[in-house]
């Protein structure tokens, strides 16, 4: 269907119920079959190439050749699934702040700014990031002045891969009273300190700061709680370019984590061989559309201030690595060139790729693929594990007096039972019939919403004075359809929606504003623009900057701020007390949340 109708296939229904779903990425074509909703298994396939993209970027076979790396996947997308199935904030892909006291705000961006200062004696490395999570919920996020905006997609990136590491430390645990019962190693490692990834040096590494466990050797003498796993993520600039980052993370206390992000000083690099990597795949697709001459002049460009990067690169084995990588790629480049492509590119590219180059076009990619694995993952970083344990235990002595309060506070952030000067419960008592709700400022990817306390059975455990047997009977199951109703709906363009059941009455709304707080009404959509937006959310494409763009043509979507309210209310509300509360809710969320952007990032 591809090939010869330019129509390919996107999903198949079987008569048995079974849904496939397709979707291509970097040469590949990921799969994904089950028997849930289409638009599951496409968000499903959507998160998996993400992921992707997150740890080994444009080169996948570097799964096949890391097991530490295709672990991490595997334990990634584990955790995705969990979190999206329990908490709201993957449910609706907003970050979701722990409400504290200013004093403990103060300590927490505090402990943080020292992190980031520490981290610039680090070689190498430009300290970026330094972040608190509570059970995955985010306590504070501290930036140096100089570094790109951190997105709140790769700040629940972070938070997954803090998930996925505690999964694995459960999953250690089994196999130590497994493997204890059994046997006791023959040997242990030579080498106690830092473990390498020996497919391709650098990778992947953790820190021991205490006897631990590894799936390659069968003895533990403790726990694996001390340990500070580190790894190369490739997260998103302003400009959506994946660029390289050192990630360091250790949970600190039972639910308080600690991530630092650094970037590593091959951005510009990385920036210029996806550039070229992007051209040599236009041309192998055929998808030049008359632009020959100029793809052609973009990747002679990239490669070569790629070489002139990897010339200013610190000496060592890592820098000699990629120059003689480069070479390869720049000797096939000018092999090519002269057996047809040149002639076929300034022609303009409109006809078929030239089948004496096709194959060879083919291998250049790979190769060239091979050489961004080398510049971008192939990073030592060991260099840096003496200053992250130090930094990590001085961190951990100035919270360890929080840390039993914090995880406290995180299983009842904003409870409907909890009670202060103004707390959830007190507010939600001006809205008589309202149940739950989750309020969503989608400029900054924000949300606030009462949390969810529930017995084995998914049913609410927190009571709501006026209407507590109303409460009881509001599920999870329920919460989940709602949101996934509303989401089935907004990618049709309805963006006003009141339905019922048997017993609650839900309400969703999407409305936009002006910088200045006026609001804006979008133009209509048709369905061919509808169709082509990406599934609701930002963890895989930013839903909603793509709808304003659509929507709004010719403002600049960072000016248009944008916000997403679900309400649920008993069953005997009516719809002008509904829309009634929506506007006062929207109005007065932040005197329990406090501003929206009160903490999400305080810069050096």
């Amino acid at each position: 269907m591809a090939t010869q109708f330019g129509n390919p296939y996107t999903s198949i229904s079987c008569q048995d119920g079974t849904t496939v779903v397709f979707q291509e990425y970097a040469g590949y074509l990921f799969v994904g079959v089950g028997h849930q909703e289409e638009s599951h298994l496409q968000r499903i396939i959507s998160i998996t190439i993400r992921l992707v993209q997150l740890i080994v970027g444009p080169c996948v076979t570097a799964l096949k050749k890391s097991e530490e790396k295709s672990s991490l996947l595997g334990r990634m997308l584990e955790a995705w699934q969990t979190l999206h199935a329990k908490e709201q904030s993957y449910l609706v892909e907003a970050v979701e702040r722990l409400v504290v006291n200013a004093e403990l705000s103060a300590a927490a961006v505090k402990s943080l700014a020292a992190v980031v200062d520490k981290m610039k004696s680090a070689k190498d490395l430009t300290p970026c990031h330094a972040l608190f999570f509570v059970r995955n919920k985010l306590l504070a996020l501290y930036s140096s002045r100089s570094a790109q905006e951190l997105s709140a997609s790769d700040v629940l990136f972070m938070n997954i891969l803090v998930e996925a590491s505690q999964m694995k430390n459960t999953d250690y645990l089994e196999d130590i009273n497994l493997k204890k019962a059994t046997e006791m190693p023959d040997e242990k490692k030579e080498d106690d300190g830092i473990e390498l990834d020996s497919s391709d040096s650098g990778e992947f590494y953790t820190i021991p700061t205490s006897p631990s466990f590894d799936r390659n050797n069968a003895y533990v003498d403790d726990e694996p709680e001390g340990k500070i796993r580190s790894c190369i993520l490739l997260l998103r600039t302003e400009l959506c370019q994946l660029t390289p980052h050192l990630v360091h993370y250790e949970t600190l206390s039972n639910g308080l984590s600690l991530v630092i992000v650094s970037e590593v000083n091959r951005t510009q690099l990385s920036i210029q061989l996806t550039t070229l990597l992007t051209g040599l795949e236009e041309m192998l697709s055929g998808e030049i559309n008359g632009r020959g001459k100029l793809v052609l002049d973009a990747c002679d460009t990239a490669l070569r201030k790629s070489q002139e990067l990897a010339r200013r690169l610190p000496k060592g084995r890592s820098a000699e690595r990629v120059e003689k990588a480069l070479q390869q790629v720049h000797f096939r480049w000018e092999n090519i060139k002269r057996s047809g492509l040149e002639e076929w590119l300034r022609s303009g590219g409109d006809a078929e790729v030239p089948t004496r180059v096709d194959a060879s076009l083919t291998s250049l990619i790979d190769t060239a693929r091979s050489a961004w694995r080398v510049a971008c993952l192939g990073v030592s970083i060991s260099t840096a594990a003496p200053l992250v344990e130090s930094v990590v235990s001085m961190t951990a002595e100035r919270m360890a007096d929080y840390c039993h309060f914090l995880e406290v506070k995180a299983l009842r952030n904003m409870t409907l039972g909890c009670r202060s000067s103004l707390t959830i419960n007190k507010y939600l008592e001006e809205f008589p019939g309202l149940v739950h709700f989750l309020y969503v400022d989608r400029s900054s990817h924000q949300l606030t919403s009462p949390t969810l306390l529930t017995d084995e059975s998914g049913d609410f455990t927190n009571d709501l004075n006026s209407s507590a047997k109303g409460t009881r009977a509001l599920t999870v199951a329920r919460v989940w359809s709602m949101v996934e109703f509303a989401h089935t709906h907004i990618t049709k363009g309805h963006l006003s929606l009141m339905w019922k059941d048997t017993t609650f009455s839900y309400a969703y709304f999407l409305w936009f504003e002006d910088s200045g707080g006026n609001p804006l009404k979008p133009g209509e959509l048709d369905d061919s623009i509808n169709e082509a937006l990406p599934l609701p959310g930002v963890l895989c494409e930013d839903f909603y900057r793509s709808f304003c763009i659509q929507a709004f043509p010719g403002m600049d979507p960072n000016r248009i701020r944008v916000y997403e309210l679900f309400c649920v209310h008993l069953g005997l509300a009516t719809s002008p007390c509904v829309l009634e509360h929506t506007r006062r809710l929207a109005a007065t969320i932040w005197e329990v949340a406090g501003p929206i952007d009160a903490n999400p990032a305080d810069l050096l």
